[in-house]
């Protein structure tokens, strides 16, 4: 038993001591305004140099900084939530596999290296996502490994057109390609479930409630978005960008409609995830990637934060995820409730909080762009379903009226305590801290008109009452029969139907009748079953001249010997 708590400690400590020294170094070199760069170059081909680069510079340390702490803190969760799992030591040796692949990834100027940190990271997902090894899990790890095969497949082809210059740093590259930034934004959507790459990212709640927590809050969901702000000196071209711009806004919206008429905890926090990678896209297509970088930290500290206490409460739920199950935690477990509650609010971006200070800033420099009412109309809209669909989860979980009872419900323990807290002081605290230390001050000082200050104010409070109305009249309603548009309000506007399933279908309707006609029916009349028949025949000829031949021989030798005997005779 102690060798295996033993296992969660050791790496628990290790991420612990790698977020310490990545904070160390990003403290450094903020300070003294330098980046390091550490080059191996392992051979020398037809001109081209193949390297190991790594690039330790603000960005990527602070990011790091960010992985490795939320890593820590979910290797000592895990021991709360893996407790009594048989392959515990399979578990966490994978969970490493996925991190130190996101690390890869973020210190890699290099394509060829972020290749490696981004196919590892599709493969180890698809190994926890089916960790449970039920249908349901199996279909999820096959639509979240399938749908980023595309992205993979777009790094693969970025790499050969980047040999072209004979080498694969995209930070020196110096000829901007428009092919090349195509394919790079793809890879980031697929990565990054962007419309219409969006079926796989709820699926891959299968996963246990560790995995979920890490994937999607700085890990494997990021990837896209941390891509694109790395390329973003490198390559631009105003309408491809413009693209990515509607798609995010469109993703935002979508996710944010479909969290507020979900009922699966996870899925509706899955959602919140899609929704704020909406908002991030959104901003580095407009031009401003430290900000999105901002908010890509500060979510991180958060989601990780809503997604522990999710697991805490699947736990005393007895494994169910329904939302209409759950009792008042506010009561039965304060501190639960308590965490639960600031990090929501910190979503929502509740003044002070760590959302606050990213989001705020995101959604002014959003209406300061001077550009389509109809993005300034989609990010308000996007808002005002966060803070709906926040709240509807809080008004469930405080719901006293609820007639299920699941006996007694645990409060969390001392360690579990100790280990949620640190995440709950990033939540509160980290947003004030990256804002002071590391935003140029361009971003923080804006121009806006008296109406345009409050607007964000009054779209959170007018979204605020509507959800509280909305869930108070719709308490426990169970609904059998549904219209299409409310089907597909729950099935993410028909995206896996037509992500997955329209087009696998076709794909398989077509090779039924190709085996129809052309296998069972041509091929079988010219080639099977005629080449049957003939054999068949040849053969029966071939036996039956053996036969006869047989026959002769048999009567002529009877005969001869029948003569012979009568002569003696």
């Amino acid at each position: 038993m102690k060798m295996k708590e033993s296992i969660y400690y050791v790496f628990m400590n290790v991420m612990f001591f790698m977020s310490i020294c990545s904070f160390l170094l990003f403290m450094k070199l903020t300070m003294n305004d330098k980046s390091l760069f550490l080059e191996w170059e392992l051979f020398f081909f037809n001109g081209a140099s193949i390297i190991f680069l790594m690039m330790f510079d603000w960005m990527s340390t602070m990011f790091m900084f960010t992985v490795s702490l939320i890593s820590s803190v979910i290797c000592g969760y895990s021991k709360y939530y893996m407790e009594g799992d048989k392959f515990y030591r399979r578990f966490m040796i994978v969970l490493m596999l996925f991190v130190s692949s996101m690390i890869l990834l973020i210190l890699s100027p290099n394509l060829i290296s972020l290749l490696l940190g981004w196919d590892g990271l599709g493969l180890s997902s698809y190994i926890l996502v089916v960790y449970y090894q039920n249908e349901y899990a199996c279909n999820s790890g096959m639509l979240t490994v399938l749908s980023n095969r595309v992205g993979d497949a777009m790094i693969l082809i970025s790499i050969c057109l980047m040999y072209c210059h004979n080498s694969w740093n995209f930070l020196l590259e110096s000829s901007s390609s428009k092919l090349m930034l195509i394919l790079l934004v793809v890879g980031a959507m697929t990565k990054s479930a962007q419309i219409p790459f969006s079926a796989w990212l709820p699926a891959a709640m299968a996963a246990p409630t560790p995995v979920s927590a890490l994937v999607h809050s700085s890990t494997l969901v990021t990837a896209g978005v941390f891509l694109l702000i790395r390329f973003y000196p490198c390559f631009f071209n105003k309408v491809i960008y413009i693209l990515l711009l509607i798609m995010g806004s469109l993703t935002m919206v979508m996710s944010g409609w479909m969290a507020n008429f979900e009922m699966d905890m996870k899925k509706i926090i899955a959602l919140s995830t899609l929704s704020q990678l909406g908002l991030m896209m959104m901003i580095v297509s407009l031009g401003a990637p430290e900000l999105a970088f901002f908010h890509l930290v500060t979510h991180a500290m958060f989601k990780s934060t809503i997604f522990m206490c999710a697991g805490v409460m699947i736990h005393n739920m007895a494994g169910s995820q329904d939302l209409r199950l759950t009792n008042n935690f506010f009561i039965s477990g304060p501190f639960l409730g308590l965490f639960f509650a600031v990090s929501n609010m910190s979503l929502c971006g509740f003044p002070f909080l760590a959302g606050y200070f990213s989001k705020d800033l995101l959604l002014e420099n959003i209406l300061s762009f001077n550009m389509n009412f109809f993005f300034h109309f989609m990010s308000m809209i996007g808002t005002g379903l966060t803070v709906s669909y926040s709240l509807r989860a809080m008004y469930y979980m405080s719901d006293s009226s609820s007639k299920v009872s699941l006996g007694g419900l645990n409060e969390m323990s001392l360690y579990l305590l100790k280990i949620m807290i640190i995440m709950m002081f990033m939540s509160v605290f980290i947003g004030f801290i990256f804002s002071w230390m590391c935003l140029p001050m361009g971003f923080l000082f804006l121009n806006l008109s008296d109406f345009l200050k409050f607007y964000i104010m009054i779209i959170m409070v007018i979204s605020f009452f509507m959800s509280y109305i909305y869930s108070k009249k719709n308490n426990f309603n169970y609904k059998f029969k549904v219209s299409i548009l409310q089907k597909g309000s729950h099935l993410m506007m028909y995206l896996p139907y037509v992500s997955s399933q329209s087009i696998s279908s076709e794909v398989l309707k077509e090779s039924y009748s190709f085996n129809k006609m052309i296998d069972l029916g041509w091929l079988e009349y010219f080639l099977g079953m005629n080449l049957y028949n003939k054999f068949n025949d040849l053969n029966k000829w071939l036996i039956f001249s053996q036969l006869t031949k047989f026959l002769k021989m048999f009567m002529i030798s009877l005969f001869v010997s029948i003569t012979i005997l009568m002569n003696f005779v």
